[in-house]
C-alpha cells in the first residue's frame, strides 16, 4: 500500500469514528449494553431510579397530665417542609425551618387532647428521579407511647 492509500483509509476511519461519536452524543438513550432491559420509549419508565431511603420522623414525649393551657410539641423530620398537629383544640401548622421544630399548641381546659402529627417531606429532584413529596403521620411519640395530653384545671 502506498502512502496516499493509507492516508485515505485513515481519514475515512477517523470520519466514521467522528460520525459514530456524534450519533452517540445525540442519541444516548438508544445505546445500551447487550444484556440491558428493553425500554418502552417513555423516559420516566426507562429511568431506573435508586430506591429512596425513608425519612426519619419523630415526636418527643408530651407532658400529661398538665395544668398548663399550652404545650410545646417537639418534632424532627428528615427533609421536612411543614408540620401539622391536629387535636381537640385545633389545627396547628408551621414550616419545618429548624431541627428539631418546636410548635406551641393551645390546650382546652379539662380536656383530653389526642394529637395527630403530620410531617410533609419536601420533593428532591436528581436527574430524571423525583423523591419525597409525601406526608408522614403519627399518633405516638418516639418511644411508641400515645400522643395524649390530659389538661386538668
Amino acid at each position: 500500500m502506498n502512502r496516499s492509500t493509507v492516508r485515505i483509509l485513515l481519514v475515512v476511519g477517523i470520519g466514521v469514528l467522528a460520525l459514530l461519536l456524534l450519533w452517540w452524543l445525540l442519541n444516548p438513550r438508544q445505546v445500551a449494553s447487550p444484556d440491558a432491559e428493553p425500554t418502552t420509549g417513555n423516559d420516566n419508565a426507562a429511568t431506573q431510579c435508586p430506591q429512596a431511603t425513608p425519612e426519619f420522623f419523630t415526636v418527643e414525649p408530651v407532658t400529661s397530665p398538665t395544668d398548663q393551657l399550652s404545650q410545646i410539641i417537639t418534632v424532627d423530620l428528615g427533609l421536612g417542609e411543614a408540620i401539622t398537629i391536629t387535636t381537640e383544640s385545633g389545627v396547628f401548622t408551621a414550616p419545618f425551618d429548624e431541627f428539631p421544630k418546636e410548635i406551641e399548641i393551645t390546650l382546652l381546659p379539662n380536656t383530653t387532647h389526642n394529637l395527630t402529627v403530620e410531617g410533609r417531606v419536601g420533593q428532591v429532584f436528581q436527574g430524571d428521579c423525583v423523591y419525597g413529596g409525601y406526608t408522614l403521620r403519627t399518633t405516638t411519640d418516639r418511644n411508641g407511647q400515645p400522643l395524649v395530653i390530659e389538661q386538668r384545671q
